[in-house]
């Protein structure tokens, strides 16, 4: 594989959340070298059950690469759990095993990758790339605005997440996105986003300063600037 073909994978992979199920330390920490290579957020779980609970407490996790023999629940149980409620999490399986009835029990649980051990750079980088091809993972990321402090707005969904977790807006706090998102603006005035708002205008801004009120609790941080007497902008990410 080139390594212009590498860079364009990556571009795809670095954001995502992965969950990392091995339960050998020393091949988990080798494994992990190699993941970080194309990862920048990896959570690790040693057997199925504690991944399990992971991706149950938290629904950020865009890709899932696990063992096959582990303690409490292993791989094949694991997948076909997650499979139950959730049928498009992309799972790769890297595994010692080549017996043909672990291969078919997985394939049949539903997974994107079955990849032995021990696997090289190679490997992983074509099953990335039939990942991202099948999912959509381009268009996807072609889809994601970078803002300030890790967050992205996905002009599909018109939806606004943080390291992969859905934000919960209101009415008007997406609205207020979708107005400098759409225009692709840095900067709107009182005016301009009062109509946009409330189809309406009024002097006093004090309903457009609650909402920006809001969000910075909500978000814990300014993606809305003052601009003194003129109105706000919206801090994209510099890249």
């Amino acid at each position: 594989m080139t390594s212009g073909k590498l860079e364009n994978i990556i571009k795809y992979t670095k954001n995502l959340n992965v969950l990392y199920v091995e339960d050998n330390i020393y091949v988990q920490q080798q494994t992990i070298k190699m993941l970080e290579s194309f990862f920048n957020n990896i959570y690790i779980a040693s057997n199925g059950k504690e991944a399990l609970d992971l991706f149950n407490t938290n629904n950020l996790y865009n890709l899932i690469i696990t063992d096959i023999e582990m303690p409490f629940i292993d791989g094949v149980s694991l997948i076909e759990i997650i499979r139950e409620y959730n049928k498009k999490v992309p799972i790769i399986v890297l595994s010692a095993h080549d017996n043909k009835d672990y291969f078919l029990k997985t394939i049949n649980a539903g997974i994107d990758g079955y990849i032995l051990k021990p696997y090289t750079l190679e490997q992983i980088s074509q099953t990335l790339e039939n990942i991202i091809e099948k999912y959509d993972l381009q268009e996807m990321f072609d889809n994601l605005i970078k803002l300030e402090f890790d967050y992205f707005w996905n002009r599909t969904t018109n939806q606004l997440y943080k390291n992969s977790c859905h934000i919960r807006l209101s009415k008007y706090e997406t609205k207020l996105f979708e107005l400098f998102i759409k225009s692709n603006s840095i900067i709107k005035s009182y005016n301009e986003i009062e109509y946009y708002l409330f189809d309406e205008y009024e002097e006093n801004t004090k309903r457009i300063r609650n909402i920006i009120t809001r969000l910075k609790i909500k978000l814990d941080c300014d993606l809305f600037e003052t601009i003194y007497s003129h109105g706000y902008s919206l801090r994209y990410r510099q890249i």
